[in-house]
């Protein structure tokens, strides 16, 4: 059985009377203690906002939780919508390689990168938006976020039963393990390239599938068949290096927000980033 010695000042000021919540993590004390580091310590809470149904004849794309898949952590299903169509939730602006990180159960590890096609879109406030300062390669951060060990500790933040939600400020004080640039950017083109294999994989099993039950209509109909289809090729390579997400990035337009949604911290801490990338570059 497991005990803790609280007085009662402390539970006060913590607000939570729960063991667990108070209890040591345990998985991140897998990691050496060198590597460690608060998410706050290589990211920002991004505040950025923008009310779209100012504008209710813009088309603009909204990011909600359902956009995100949970198995990989990518965002899949986009909405198109005008702004007279958009919900209360859809205010915050998010920028390329930005981290979505859902607030409500968290545990499910509902965690995407933003891709560059998604600059200056909409997403929920069902989301704490991190972003990544100059010197923390945005794919590595993505799976830093989704490890277990920091599942662990957003489960122990959690309040609520139905619906388990954490704070903007329980996401900052998370630990995570932080390694070398170098060292993230190997691990980054790892998961990047695992994650173009199964996509991969993926849709030449669902060619298959087309292609089988095409065959099984033409037989019972006497139809001939259509020819093969090509899987559409991607392109040139996404950015996966830190060196290479802070190319694009200073090349991308600046944010739509509503007024000055940006404290003097957060300027002063971007500007810090940009030079950081700089000097990396």
């Amino acid at each position: 059985m497991k005990t803790l010695s609280k007085t009662r000042s402390e539970l006060r000021s913590a607000g939570r009377w729960d063991i667990d919540f108070h209890l040591p993590a345990e998985g991140i004390c897998a990691f050496p203690a060198a590597l460690l580091k608060r998410v706050d310590a290589v990211a920002m809470i991004a505040k950025d906002k923008r009310d779209p149904g100012r504008a209710p004849d813009e088309a603009f794309q909204y990011l909600d939780i359902s956009s995100v898949d949970v198995a990989v952590g990518s965002i899949t299903t986009p909405q198109d919508l005008e702004g007279s169509e958009a919900p209360s939730r859809a205010r915050k602006v998010v920028r390329a390689f930005d981290l979505l990180v859902s607030t409500c159960r968290p545990t499910r590890g509902a965690i995407a990168v933003v891709p560059v096609e998604f600059h200056n879109q909409i997403a929920s406030t069902g989301f704490s938006i991190v972003r990544p300062n100059a010197e923390i390669n945005p794919f590595y951060l993505q799976y830093a976020l989704r490890l277990p060990s920091t599942l662990e500790q957003f489960r122990k933040w959690s309040t609520g039963s139905s619906y388990p939600a954490i704070l903007d400020e329980d996401v900052a004080k998370t630990l995570i393990p932080v390694p070398s640039v170098p060292e993230q950017d190997r691990i980054a083109r790892l998961l990047v390239d695992a994650l173009r294999e199964r996509k991969a994989a993926l849709e030449m099993a669902n060619r298959s599938w087309r292609q089988t039950v095409q065959l099984i209509t033409a037989g019972l109909t006497g139809a001939v068949t259509a020819n093969e289809e090509e899987i559409e090729d991607e392109g040139a390579e996404a950015p996966v290096t830190v060196q290479e997400v802070q190319v694009i990035l200073r090349e991308l337009p600046p944010l739509n927000t509503d007024g000055r949604e940006q404290s003097v911290a957060q300027s002063e801490f971007e500007m810090e980033s940009v030079e950081a990338g700089r000097a990396y570059g």
